[in-house]
């Protein structure tokens, strides 16, 4: 269990984690019950970015672009080029082979980045109005959003097939099982406890993207990749963000 935890954290953010030369194919499955584990420390560190902003008296906007660039930090940018990849790949390919050569090119095409100013904008945007709200819905949201979406993308990483013979998805995708799901549940637990209402509207939200992508990623490309779980936790998060905001959580 703790060589899982080390697996989750390490490949989901920037935070140093000593792993062993060779991984065991049963660590990395059962690391997507920590996925949310990972969103937690995550949240930890906007939270306490936001601390800091907030002390500082700095203006919503330029706080929450601030935030926003440290979300992007601690996760080495890894889901923002999935998701950029993704668009592309969408957008460009006719065929599933096609799509998926496309999101394996390196070079990020007029989708991806269309995509990725929308999503870091809508971000910038939510948080500021958050921070607007109160030091009490910001910080829950900016713990919920990231802990949601990371369950969400273990969700969506069960039950479906990798639609390439190699890749880093292929340690993950379809190997996370209803038990990795369940652990990762009780990590959810301290949101519905903090407020079960809010925690709920968030995790709904932050749902819908991975519930869309499992059977778009299916139909487009042939089964999920690690660009789409990346598209997944991105999406995911700005999904929660957005119903905070709406929902006044």
């Amino acid at each position: 269990m703790l060589l899982a935890t080390k697996i989750a954290i390490a490949f989901l953010t920037i935070l140093p984690v000593r792993l062993p030369a060779e991984l065991p194919a049963e660590g990395l499955k059962r690391s997507g019950a920590f996925f949310p584990l990972a969103g937690w420390l995550i949240g930890g560190f906007l939270a306490g970015g936001a601390w800091l902003v907030v002390w500082a008296n700095l203006p919503p906007l330029v706080s929450a672009v601030l935030l926003v660039g440290l979300g992007a930090w601690l996760t080495r940018g890894l889901h923002l080029d999935g998701l950029a990849d993704l668009l592309d790949g969408l957008g460009g390919g006719q065929t599933p082979e096609r799509r998926l050569a496309i999101m394996k090119d390196s070079v990020i095409g007029a989708f991806g980045v269309i995509g990725l100013v929308v999503l870091l904008v809508l971000k910038v945007v939510c948080l500021a109005s958050l921070l607007l709200n109160g030091e009490e819905p910001l910080f829950f949201a900016l713990f919920a959003a990231p802990v949601a979406a990371r369950w969400a993308m273990a969700t969506l990483a069960c039950g479906v097939q990798y639609p390439r013979a190699t890749g880093t998805g292929h340690a993950f995708v379809g190997k996370v099982g209803l038990g990795e799901l369940a652990i990762g549940g009780l990590l959810l637990a301290p949101l519905i406890w903090w407020n079960w209402s809010a925690g709920l509207i968030i995790l709904g939200a932050a749902m819908l993207p991975a519930v869309w992508l499992r059977f778009k990623a299916s139909k487009a490309l042939g089964g999920v990749t690690g660009d789409v779980l990346g598209a997944s936790c991105e999406l995911g998060e700005v999904c929660g963000w957005l119903a905070a905001v709406v929902f006044a959580v």
